[in-house]
């Protein structure tokens, strides 16, 4: 589904890239999907964020002095590592030049995992909305993504499928997916089976019906802080 949120992504991105000169990646890096494809098409002035070593420290857990403002900033695959949801966006808007833009990516309903916090399953888009707005005059778009292959492997099967996997469960099983010995592997494959065969009567084209939906987004012109 990260292919399908970065269609939108750009869709509503590129349309505006005239207005984006300088962008701020929080929590992530130049090898992001979302900034690869920007730069592929205009050069830009590119800042990353976040708490890794290679990153301008920058934690979003804690109201932080925003020395900076860019015309786009980025925030995908990370509010659920993040335990202060609400900070977070005040600190994203806050990074946000007024009448420039903010995007935000992240599960709608994911399964535990670390990197290297996990607090959440995920949030719905109105939610996110809903809090910019209690922060900032803004014009936000938002929607939800997934399919109930994906919702029922992810959840189920606890794997993120590849794209090849998605499309056919048991002929692109990736057998060398787990750090495990062969016997554990066949074992679990032979385990998995029934769910797997399962998966062929379920839809896998992408839907935006909220009980099946994995992936979030949220795109916001910050208009001007509330007081």
């Amino acid at each position: 589904m990260r292919e399908i949120i970065l269609d939108i992504f750009k869709d509503k991105i590129f349309s505006n890239l005239d207005q984006i000169n300088s962008v701020a990646i929080v929590g992530g890096g130049l090898l992001d999907p979302e900034v690869q494809a920007l730069l592929k098409i205009k050069h830009l002035e590119v800042d990353c964020y976040g708490i890794d070593e290679d990153l301008i420290e920058f934690d979003l857990n804690y109201l932080q002095q925003i020395n900076k403002l860019y015309d786009l900033v980025i925030c995908s695959q990370v509010l659920e590592h993040l335990f202060d949801a609400k900070t977070a966006l005040i600190n994203l808007i806050h990074m946000t030049k007024p009448g420039k833009f903010l995007w935000i990516g992240c599960p709608a309903s994911n399964r535990s995992h670390g990197s290297p916090e996990y607090y959440s399953a995920g949030y719905q888009p109105e939610l996110i909305i809903r809090l910019i707005d209690v922060y900032c005059n803004s014009s936000s778009v938002g929607g939800v993504i997934g399919s109930q292959r994906q919702y029922f492997m992810t959840h189920a099967l606890r794997i993120w499928p590849t794209k090849k996997e998605l499309k056919n469960p048991l002929i692109n099983y990736n057998f060398n997916r787990r750090q495990e010995s062969v016997t554990k592997k066949i074992i679990r494959f032979l385990y998995d089976f029934p769910l797997r065969a399962y998966l062929y009567s379920l839809p896998y084209k992408p839907t935006s019906q909220v009980e099946y939906a994995t992936e979030t987004w949220v795109f916001t012109r910050i208009d001007a802080l509330k007081p």
